[in-house]
Order: C-alpha cells, then structure tokens, then sequence
C-alpha cells in the first residue's frame, strides 16, 4: 500500500516536471520568435525606406526632329555616313508603331479624313528620307538616294520642295522629261502666291522646267516659264542667264 503510494507520488512529481520544462519551452520558443520579430522588423523597415526613397528613372523619349536635325547638321559637317545611320534610325522608329500594318504611309500631323485608307506617320520621317537621300547623293551613291527622296515625296505629296529636288535628280541624268514631269508636279501643288513663303519654291519649279524644256530644243516654252519665275523671284541670276542662252540659240538657230 505504502509502495502504491509512493509511486503515485513520483508520477504526480514527473508530471509536474515535465509541464514546468514544457511551459520553459513554449516560453523560449515564443521569445524567441519575438526576438526574430524583432530583428525582422527594422530590416523590412529599411527595405521599404529604400523603395521609396531609390530614384525612378524614366526612359528617354524618341525625338525624331532633333534627329533629322542632328543628321542635317553631319551633312554639313561632311559626315554623311553617320548622317545616313541616324536617319535610319529615325524611319526606323517612327514606323515601329505601324509594323504589320500594310497601309500606304502618309507624313502628316493628326489623323487622316474619315474613310482615308492611309496610316499616320510624323513628318520628321519623310524628312530623313529626304535627307537620308541628300547624303547618299554626296556619297555617290545616287542609285539608292532615288528610292529615298522618291518616298519622302509619295509620302508627303503636299510638299512641293520635296518634290523640286526629287526631279533634280532626273535632271542630273539628263532625263529630261522625267524631270520636267516632277517640276511640274511640284509647280502644281506649290502655294501660287508671289509674296508668300513659298515663292522661291515655286521660282525653282518654274526654272527646272524651263531648264528642260530648253533641253529639249523647245525654246519658246522655255523662255516663257523662264520669264514667269522672275515673278516669285526677280533678284534670279540663274534665270536671267538662262534666258540670255535662250537668245543666243534662237538667233543661231540651234
């Protein structure tokens, strides 16, 4: 009995025992993970402090018409290979918006007319094709500057300076009529006014095709158009001159 005793004892002692470590346990366990709480806390807090005190960079923007001015600049300064980079640059990404888009482009600013069939470009591309074209003339390479400057005036049909130095081109090749036809065109859609700001345009348009059509043996059609641009532009030598070469075959007979 008193054996009996005793060990119920010893069991109620043990269990004691193993509740008092038990509740030292749970109570180590859990300061523990308040210490780690804590050490947690001030990291996250930093991390967060970071985020928002990193500075935000944004991407640079594409600007196509301090391009093409940049690349007019290296054509004046002879350096028209890396002019021609940089324009394709240019009419690289200001079409990237419109890939898979088959539509015929057109440079101008806003939107079309309802129903146009024609995609939106910035002009500042028609104006790297151009220039993109000049450069290639200087490297003589005239055999590829036609399709760009053929493209800046498709692509800007209003522009009739684009059209000027497109038909100078045939001229240079001594392809008369291709020539007279794209002065004409640019005498066509040129502003008529004498006074306005295009007047020397249209004196241009005016003496490539009187320029051709003296080419071309027709000499009265060529003095009269010679004549007419006098009127846009009266300080013209080039006129003058060609009018004085005018005479001088006509009275020769040639």
């Amino acid at each position: 009995m008193n054996a009996r005793i005793a060990s119920t004892a010893l069991i109620a002692l043990a269990g004691a025992v193993s509740l008092m470590f038990a509740g030292s346990a749970q109570a180590s366990s859990a300061d523990a993970e308040h210490s780690s709480a804590v050490a947690i806390a001030p990291a996250a807090l930093v991390a967060a402090a970071f985020e928002r005190a990193a500075p935000k960079f944004d991407a640079p923007k594409f600007d196509a018409g301090a391009d093409v001015k940049q690349g007019f600049n290296l054509i004046r300064r002879g350096k028209q290979e890396q002019a021609v980079k940089l324009f394709d640059k240019v009419i690289a990404q200001g079409q990237m918006h419109l890939a898979g888009d088959t539509r015929p482009r057109l440079c101008r600013l806003g939107d079309g007319a309802a129903g146009d069939a024609s995609a939106t470009i910035d002009p500042a591309v028609c104006d790297a094709h151009f220039g993109k074209g000049f450069a290639l003339i200087d490297l003589g390479r005239g055999d590829l500057a036609e399709a760009e400057l053929g493209k800046a005036a498709q692509m800007a049909p209003t522009n009739a300076h684009f059209a000027n130095e497109y038909a100078e081109l045939f001229k240079s090749r001594r392809d008369w009529q291709a020539s007279y036809d794209g002065f004409a065109r640019a005498w066509s859609i040129v502003d008529k006014s004498t006074t306005g700001p295009d007047a020397s345009v249209a004196a241009r348009a005016l003496r490539g095709m009187g320029f051709n059509k003296a080419a071309m043996g027709q000499y009265d059609e060529a003095k009269a158009l010679y004549t007419q641009s006098l009127r846009y532009d009266p300080q013209s030598e080039i006129a003058v001159a060609e009018l004085g070469n005018i005479a001088r075959k006509k009275a020769i007979g040639s």
